[in-house]
């Protein structure tokens, strides 16, 4: 998102709405409520082809400049642009609305105009996604000549619910001129739903992500969909660590629902605000404290639940951008190291143990108020006995000899 001239361009990013978390209020009323609220950015979720209408942009736009409300993005109502339908009036009939999607969004000032991309029943003809390529490269080029950026989101049940497929399609629009490729949306709901990494969708997005979209689930309930956040269970610190890795400054949009009485906001801006403000204060130094996630993996670590560790580092070394996260890497390898210790896979331990003492031992003496080097000289001797022990005499390495991980003094 650029910064208008004589602007300060924030820090971190910072929490707005989509439209959509006031349904079924109609969304002409959406700025006021934004107002209410306190929440500067909104994102305008189309909901019928009526409010593609240039009357009612006009409409809207006039009510959030009566409001004070800036829109960062215009999302499109997905069932008008069958684009790559074989049927030709749907799919013609599909970019008229699109162009008139463009005439909104350049009314109400948006940067961004949101396209899920077809679906995967779209895809199935023939050349699918060199077609849906080609009709981006096209929609990219009208949007850019708007001042308009187009931005394809990750989505559950359209044409980019992988990573794989992300970049992919990242490598195929990547010659494009810069004013017509294609940004991306990162929804990491949406990757959840899908049963995809949101972190290796989000390092596929690579320097095109241009809006964020925020709602929670819990796996345990799959019923429970598009939760606040916090009310679920998606890594919020390590996922909005991930984000500022990427650069990307702009509004992060919820899509969860809010009550007007602002009850649900204050209870996500309790989860969400110190979360962005810790990673305004932080650096990639050797000071400070480790995130969440490795705080709890080091305590599950330090319980010999190293397995579960492991899942929990894991989501912060995906999240981190800078060097620390070989360090983080390594205290997990270190724990899968010990894990196949004590289930008897003696060449997994050693190729685990070397490569996790390896990495480790770049950050010694100490990193983030771990003690570093003990935790790397006390590994490296218990490796030295595994590697005597051999194969054979593994069920005879001593288990209380497995160090913890300790603050450093």
């Amino acid at each position: 998102m650029e910064t208008p001239a004589g602007a300060i361009a924030p820090s971190a990013p910072f929490l707005g709405a989509s439209s959509g978390a006031f349904y079924p209020t109609p969304t002409e009323r959406a700025p006021a409520l934004a107002a209410r609220l306190g929440l500067s950015d909104l994102e305008i979720m189309l909901q019928t082809a009526g409010e593609y209408a240039p009357r009612f942009a006009r409409r809207l736009a006039t009510a959030c400049d009566g409001e004070g409300r800036r829109v960062h993005a215009v999302h499109l109502w997905q069932q008008l642009h069958p684009l790559l339908s074989p049927y030709a009036r749907r799919a013609r009939e599909g970019r008229v609305a699109f162009e008139r999607a463009i005439e909104v969004a350049r009314t109400l000032s948006a940067a961004v105009l949101v396209w899920h991309g077809p679906t995967p029943a779209e895809l199935a003809v023939p050349d699918g996604r060199s077609r849906f390529a080609d009709a981006a490269g096209t929609l990219g080029a009208r949007c850019g000549e708007a001042g308009i950026r187009l931005a394809i989101e990750n989505v559950s049940w359209c044409a980019l619910a992988q990573a794989r497929e992300v970049a992919a399609f990242a490598t195929r629009t990547s010659g494009l001129d810069s004013a017509a490729r294609p940004g991306f949306v990162f929804d990491p709901f949406q990757a959840a739903e899908a049963g995809a990494n949101p972190f290796l969708i989000l390092a596929s997005m690579g320097d095109r992500l241009v809006d964020v979209h925020l709602s929670d689930r819990s796996a345990d309930d799959p019923t429970a969909r598009h939760l606040p956040p916090g009310d679920g269970d998606l890594p919020w610190a390590a996922l909005l660590r991930a984000i500022v890795g990427t650069g990307y400054r702009g509004p992060l949009m919820i899509e969860a629902p809010l009550d007007p009485d602002g009850i649900t906001l204050a209870r996500v801006r309790a989860r969400l605000d110190p979360l962005l403000a810790a990673l305004v204060a932080g650096g990639d130094g050797r000071d400070g404290a480790p995130p969440p996630g490795v705080v709890e993996g080091i305590a599950l670590f330090n319980a010999r639940r190293f397995y579960d560790a492991h899942e929990a580092i894991e989501l912060e070394w995906h999240a981190e951008r800078g060097d620390r996260r070989r360090l983080y890497q390594g205290i997990l390898q270190i724990g899968v190291g010990f894990h196949h210790v004590l289930g008897g896979n003696h060449r997994g331990a050693v190729l685990l143990l070397t490569d996790g003492i390896a990495k480790v031992s770049r950050f010694v003496p100490r990193c983030l108020g771990l003690d570093t080097g003990r935790l790397v000289t006390e590994s490296a001797a218990c490796l030295a006995v595994i590697e005597d022990l051999g194969p054979d005499g593994l069920g005879r390495f001593d288990p209380e000899t497995i160090p913890m991980v300790h603050a450093a003094a």
